[in-house]
């Protein structure tokens, strides 16, 4: 920590008096590499499938992301799976430090897959089509009874779930196979941009705000007039097939023949498109595994630098690198987007009174710093504390700074701290914490100082 005392000299008139108040301001020292913190960064997919990687293979996670079959998580009517959405959350809660999750619900797989709804649905007369070896049944998504059930479904997993503090947004599915608003894997089938209107398919946007209103919200890119809508609704949006430079085509690829042209063209229909990263998180899967990267795609240095470089300029919080090995050869270059993926908040300076007296106030003047690409999109709050030598809490109490409006770039912030009247003259440590509901310290600055509790140790005061 770089502390300067500086002596400002405050002209109180009195009778033939000046007085001088000496101030501190501290500049604490930054971190220069990746941090990890919840609901940003590298994602872990389905607890990585039981394997167990080291960080030098996979980097560490800020987030948990699992997606669910209809199938599973109801597989009686009325009798819901929680179980297995509560695991996730225990999963991401025993990670260290904790990470969020992020939730999606899917009625499909692919053809050879089996059917993905419950069988019960099936048999109360959900129209629909069988593929040919009658193995995989795949609903009409605008039969009525279809809809109902699957607001009910999103009812109830939405009555447990929404406003979880660590759900981190429930991605919009429910729609095509995987819940990735296509069925290009059932050739035998109609399009589903064909087969339905926008209007037919908005009914589970719809479906997903009424379930869960108070949760962040994604929408897949592909989902056309449905995308606009959730975003101006206020949802972020999503991506799968981050990467793709030729792994359909060597003439055609998502990341210059599709991509940007989706995102033009939202923004053309909605102005406050290219803005939605504000309000919503931006989240990416990578095309395929990084080691067929290197191994089939032959991607080089360049084109695995152009990815995650486009990745950051869309705002991106987190990607999902499938809980699978990351080449050596490119490790480089996620570890440097990890210093920009999500936000990161810096405590660049801080001033205060050097000298506090018992039953007054401690002002503490802040200037702060999100490094990253986005804001936090869950609420966590900016805290004070004051404690002695002995590590015992003297004073602490929580801003009013809405943290989730700190865009990139530089903040200031101010808040005066209430001091017991029985404060005992003597040195204090003043410590700085972003906290959750229970009052845990959750956000990983990039600054030195961090304590074994989470909290920051920044600056001293003297009492007398």
């Amino acid at each position: 920590m770089n502390i300067k005392t500086l002596v400002s000299l405050m002209c109180m008139v009195f009778p033939g008096a000046v007085m001088a108040v000496p101030m501190t301001v501290v500049t604490p020292k930054a971190l220069s590499g990746p941090i990890t913190n919840p609901g940003t960064g590298i994602a872990s997919f389905h607890q990585g499938y039981g394997d167990q990687l080291t960080q030098a293979q996979y980097p560490d996670t800020g987030i948990e992301y699992e997606r669910f079959y209809w199938s599973e998580v109801e597989p009686v009517e009325g009798q819901y799976n929680f179980a297995l959405v509560d695991e996730a959350f225990k999963f991401a809660a025993k990670h260290q430090p904790a990470m969020n999750v992020g939730l999606r619900f899917m009625v499909m797989d692919g053809p050879e897959s089996g059917s993905k709804i419950p069988d019960w649905l099936i048999k109360k007369g959900v129209k629909g089509v069988w593929t040919s070896d009658n193995k995989t049944f795949a609903p009409d998504l605008d039969d009525p009874i279809f809809l109902e059930y699957s607001q009910r479904l999103l009812n109830a997993f939405g009555k447990r779930y929404d406003g979880n503090e660590n759900l981190a947004y429930i991605d919009i599915g429910m729609v095509g196979s995987w819940g990735e608003w296509h069925n290009s894997n059932f050739p035998s089938m109609t399009p589903l941009e064909k087969r339905y209107t926008p209007a037919q398919l908005e009914k589970y946007v719809t479906m997903h705000f009424t379930a869960f209103p108070k949760t962040p919200k994604i929408m897949l890119i592909a989902g056309g007039d449905n995308l606009v809508s959730a975003t101006r609704r206020g949802a972020g949006w999503r991506a799968d097939c981050l990467g793709d430079w030729r792994n359909f085509s060597t003439t055609w690829n998502l990341m210059e023949d599709d991509y940007p042209q989706r995102i033009e063209a939202a923004q053309a229909a909605w102005s406050g498109f290219k803005d939605a990263w504000k309000r919503a998180p931006i989240s990416f899967e990578i095309c395929g595994h990084m080691a067929e990267w290197k191994t089939i795609q032959h991607y080089s240095l360049e084109e695995v630098q152009r990815t995650f470089d486009w990745a950051e300029a869309q705002h991106a919080s987190t990607i999902n690198l499938k809980s699978t090995e990351v080449p050596a050869m490119y490790r480089g270059i996620v570890d440097k987007a990890l210093t920009k993926l999500g936000y990161r908040f810096r405590l660049a300076s801080l001033s205060h009174d050097s000298v506090v007296s018992k039953g007054g106030t401690l002002t503490l003047n802040s200037q702060w710093k999100n490094e990253g690409v986005a804001p936090i999109y869950l609420k966590y709050d900016l805290s004070y504390r004051l404690v002695n030598d002995a590590n015992k809490v003297i004073a602490q109490g929580r801003t009013s700074d809405d943290i989730r409006s700190w865009l990139p770039g530089e903040r200031t912030a101010s808040y005066r701290l209430a001091l017991p009247a029985t404060l005992a003259n003597g040195q204090y440590f003043v410590e700085v914490a972003m906290l959750d509901k229970q009052g845990k310290a959750r956000i990983n600055l990039a600054n030195e100082g961090k304590q074994s509790d989470g909290w920051y140790r920044v600056s001293k005061v003297r009492a007398q």
